[in-house]
């Protein structure tokens, strides 16, 4: 009895079982004997790889030598319709030839019957015969005729596809003049943004210089004030040894103390002024930085305080910032005013320091906004998810910078991010910049504002050219375009 023979269905399910068996690699290093083992998943899914890698290699050589045969043939059309029109145009200097001679002896003829008409009536027999020639003349105008309506339908036709070309030349026009205006729109946000923040570091290198003057002048005006009560005191030795000089002697002290009054009522002014213009300027930028959503209380450095007047330094300070209030900043207490003011300038100064950290530009001049910050429908399988970024699309190869100086923590290959590029900004601090075609700076290097970091592209998870830009707030994303209406916000201001 013969064995009936196995399907074939059955016996290609038993191929893979056959081709790949389990194996192990054994590896010896310095008397150690270790056993790698290869699963049959494993192996399949290595082949299955490699199969999947060569299917994707000769479909893309298929692609691009069909797109290269598509362009040959377009060309050869072109060059086609270049020589046809060519011809075209030899053809109508020809027919204008043949028309001109033809006109030339029409005028010839119509000379031949004028004087054909000034003859003598005797001439009838002549006259048939020139009748008959103006027969003949006439065929020739019809012919005449009919090859100039086949000039003027070819002239039509020449005229729609100049019509044409020109509309397109003219959408072609148009789409620059836009872009054209999109980028002089966007140089002049960068240069809005450069002279804005001037005009911020400008402001506080002049408050800082008149914090110095004041200081200074609070030291002469101390100075003065230790002179005058040395000599009130004298004054005062001088009105107990002398009591005849008693009445001089109060008049003097009173000019003294008047001086002293009038001496603290400027100073005082002064730093009322001073206080009043930092509030103000703590104010501003405050909101600012609010509208990001960041809180300035984490941001802030701990701020060291000078030597004291005996000598000793007092470290380690810090917790939020609380402004001196206002009744005793400007109750008349000049210590408690300048100390108001100095806590005001080393606040102003680590928010300065923190502002230059926030970024608050896009990392490429003219985009798209193709998918914002949070839940999304996923582009390759269509379920729904969480986007922690920006996706902004625009020409391949487009120059991406960077939204504020810091230092490269990361510049290379990360999975699904492709090329990517993070940089630390200080103060919590960091951004993202993914699918990157190029990078050109590397890891530990230290990026100024603005500054070409790599080239937009599509690597990684990516359905085209667009950089995906992200922003952590200590190891939190946040939503980048918070920073971007914030930075828009302050440099229209």
């Amino acid at each position: 009895m013969f064995d009936r023979p196995e399907p074939l269905a059955k016996r290609l399910l038993a191929l893979p079982n056959r081709w790949f068996v389990e194996r192990e690699i054994i590896l010896r290093s310095e008397g150690r004997t270790r056993y790698v083992r290869l699963s049959r998943h494993l192996q399949m899914a290595v082949a299955g790889f490699w199969v999947v890698m060569a299917a994707w290699v000769s479909f893309t050589s298929t692609s691009y030598f069909e797109f290269s045969r598509i362009v040959e043939n377009k060309s050869e059309a072109l060059d086609q319709a270049r020589d046809d029109y060519r011809n075209l145009l030899n053809q109508m200097g020809d027919y204008q030839v043949s028309v001109m001679g033809i006109m030339r002896e029409l005028e010839t003829k119509q000379a031949h019957l004028r004087g054909l008409l000034n003859q003598n009536e005797a001439l009838k027999q002549d006259l048939k015969s020139t009748e008959s020639q103006l027969k003949l003349s006439e065929a020739e105008r019809s012919n005449l005729a009919q090859h100039r309506m086949a000039i003027g339908d070819k002239l039509n036709e020449l005229e729609g596809t100049l019509r044409s070309m020109l509309g397109e030349n003219g959408a072609l026009e148009r789409h620059i003049a836009t872009m054209r205006s999109q980028l002089a729109s966007i140089e002049a946000e960068k240069q809005e943004i450069a002279a804005q923040r001037s005009a911020l570091s400008n402001r506080m290198n002049q408050m800082q210089t008149d914090l110095r003057l004041v200081l200074s002048r609070n030291a002469q005006l101390e100075s003065s004030i230790d002179g005058i009560r040395q000599e009130l005191a004298s004054t005062a030795v001088q009105r107990d040894q002398a009591t005849d000089e008693g009445t001089g002697l109060k008049r003097k002290v009173g000019d003294l103390e008047a001086r002293i009054a009038d001496l603290q009522g400027v100073h005082r002014e002064v730093l009322a002024r001073l206080n009043e213009r930092t509030r103000a300027d703590l104010n501003e930028v405050q909101k600012i930085i609010s509208r990001t959503g960041l809180n300035l209380d984490t941001m802030l450095p701990k701020v060291p305080v000078a030597p004291t007047r005996r000598g000793t330094s007092v470290s380690g300070q810090g917790g939020p910032f609380v402004p001196l209030p206002k009744d005793l900043a400007d109750g008349g207490n000049i210590e408690a005013m300048t100390a108001a003011l100095n806590l005001h300038l080393q606040h102003l100064d680590g928010i300065q320091s923190a502002l230059r950290a926030i970024p608050l530009t896009p990392p490429i001049d003219a985009f798209t906004l193709m998918s914002g910050f949070g839940p999304r429908m996923d582009p390759f399988n269509g379920q729904a998810g969480m986007h922690y970024g920006l996706d902004l699309s625009a020409p391949l190869k487009t120059p991406v910078m960077a939204t504020a100086p810091g230092v490269v923590v990361v510049a290379g290959w990360r999975s699904r991010y492709g090329r990517l590029v993070e940089i630390d900004h200080g103060h919590g601090l960091r951004t993202r910049y993914a699918h990157l075609h190029k990078f050109n700076v590397r890891r530990g290097q230290r990026v100024q504002f603005r500054e070409v970091i790599g080239l937009l592209g599509s690597t990684g998870r990516s359905t085209g050219p667009h950089v995906h830009y992200e922003v952590l707030v200590n190891g939190e994303a946040r939503d980048p375009a918070r920073f971007l209406k914030a930075g828009k916000d302050v440099f229209k201001g």
